[in-house]
């Protein structure tokens, strides 16, 4: 079952700190700040990544991370979102849930060196997706997620890594097949 884990935010920059609930509305988690004007657009309003993902890389780089460590907004269980495309949308909650459009890749960041300087290098197409805002309202951790995906849509939605970068894609790939999160089907139908 595809879960939201933690809503993380903070008054810029990492880390983003869990809270009980979160309310979101077309800027994304209300309170939640930025250090960058490029992060202030409605295409990246919500970042997402896979508690399976952010437990991957605690493993692989050996150090300790919780929810919103890496900068997301809203840390998720059980949706894979690393083998989502644009377009797909994720709707949070029960009654009136609040919808998410994926929108892009998010790259690593700089920010990131405070944690390990690899992160910026190896972490392509494996530190999740931004999204937008269809329509807010209040979301708490344990609030199920469901996932539309249209037929029109490419998947996964991948960012091509700056020279000298690693692409995590495959990486990604297996940590979520591990947990039985196998590939949405393409536009091609495979």
């Amino acid at each position: 079952m595809a879960v939201l884990v933690s809503i993380n935010r903070s008054s810029g920059g990492i880390p983003k700190l869990p809270t009980l609930e979160g309310e979101i509305d077309a800027t994304g988690v209300v309170g939640d700040g930025h250090d960058h004007e490029k992060h202030r657009v409605p295409e990246q309003a919500i970042s997402l990544l896979d508690l399976e993902l952010l437990e991957s890389i605690e493993r692989d780089f050996e150090h300790a991370l919780a929810p919103g460590s890496l900068g997301e907004n809203l840390t998720v269980s059980g949706v894979g979102v690393q083998r989502l495309g644009a377009g797909d949308r994720l709707l949070v909650g029960n009654e009136d849930p609040v919808i998410l459009e994926i929108t892009r890749v998010r790259p690593p960041c700089y920010v990131l060196d405070a944690i390990d300087e690899r992160f910026k290098r190896t972490l392509w197409n494996r530190i999740g997706m931004y999204a937008r805002v269809i329509r807010g309202g209040v979301v708490r951790p344990n609030d199920p997620i469901d996932i539309e995906t249209p037929n029109d849509v490419t998947r996964p939605l991948l960012r091509s890594p700056k020279p000298g970068c690693e692409d995590g894609r495959e990486t990604a790939r297996a940590v979520l097949a591990a947990h039985g999160l196998v590939d949405l089907p393409s536009e091609s139908g495979a």
